[in-house]
């Protein structure tokens, strides 16, 4: 796999979810180190869990991904992305509705033979979403 193919994948959170699910193979590891949830060989989890990205109305609400870098090959790789969301709602039990965050990520990805997906871990920077929430400092060069 390569960028132009983890910018593919994952666009498809805001609004592809039925094309979402067929890029994995029915035996999968998913995680989602931030929110220490791990979904294994349970298609129907992993579905619920990505129809939380759905935007219901695009004027009120956002969520914008974008791959930066790749490193690997078409079995097993590494992304790094960047995501900027305008908050419908609450945000982890942080009033958020309405402001617009922005952070980085990295995932993990692995692939079988016929290019579905049976590995993904993906990890991304809470404190930035959590200081631009106004609920952790900012740290400035002078306060590390």
């Amino acid at each position: 796999m390569n960028k132009d193919w983890a910018q593919y994948w994952i666009g498809l959170f805001a609004d592809g979810t039925d094309e979402l699910m067929t890029l994995y193979n029915p035996q999968f590891e998913f995680e989602d180190v931030n929110f220490d949830l791990q979904i294994n060989n349970d298609l129907p989890a992993l579905r619920r869990f990505f129809e939380g990205f759905i935007i219901e109305d695009a004027s009120q609400s956002y969520n914008k991904f974008d791959v930066f870098d790749y490193v690997g090959d078409d079995r097993l790789g590494s992304f790094q992305w960047t995501w900027e969301t305008k908050h419908a709602g609450d945000f982890l039990g942080v009033p958020a509705k309405g402001k617009i965050t922005k952070t980085r990520g990295v995932t993990v990805m692995g692939w079988d033979e016929a290019g579905k997906i049976v590995l993904e871990r993906s990890i991304w920077d809470a404190v930035p979403v959590f200081q631009q929430l106004g609920v952790v400092p900012m740290f400035g060069a002078n306060q590390v």
